[in-house]
């Protein structure tokens, strides 16, 4: 994503990909049963490119992983670009394009929604709530995290 103090910042989701690719980390299998689904967010998908990574890691821990449609690089956004979650006087055209957004969600019908941004996290969680929809938002490193293998 770019140097910073002499040195590269790597996304959590690149981190963890590299981690779980070279051996240093170990997931549990199918760790959590209920149906689950991935926001792909414009900066590690889009921007970053990590959509094989992402993928890779869910389909580990998730035993079933549902993919929205669109999804990749042509998933319709979550309303929380470039911050606009936290700003107030967007929140009525912010919701009403998060409506395709829930359409997606609830046509996977999984239980959660993996998201890898906060500002996707916020927006997501927003819209779960406005649209009334039946499942839990869960920060993707968060939701790895409680799948590690430990021994």
């Amino acid at each position: 994503m770019g140097k910073k103090f002499g040195f590269e910042v790597l996304p959590p989701l690149k981190l963890w990909a590299d981690a779980f690719a070279e051996g240093r980390l170990k997931l549990k299998k199918h760790f959590y049963d209920e149906p689950a689904t991935f926001q792909d967010s414009c900066n590690f998908i889009r921007n970053g490119g990590y959509f094989d990574e992402s993928r890779l890691l869910l389909r580990r821990v998730a035993s079933d992983l549902l993919e929205m449609s669109p999804n990749g690089n042509y998933t319709y956004c979550c309303g929380g670009g470039g911050g606009h979650a936290l700003m107030p006087e967007y929140k009525k055209i912010k919701l009403a394009t998060a409506k395709a957004k829930a359409e997606c969600i609830k046509a996977t019908g999984a239980k959660t929604v993996v998201v890898a941004c906060h500002n996707c996290e916020d927006a997501i969680r927003e819209c779960v709530k406005e649209y009334g929809l039946d499942c839990k938002v869960e920060l993707f490193s968060n939701y790895l995290a409680e799948a590690v293998e430990l021994a």
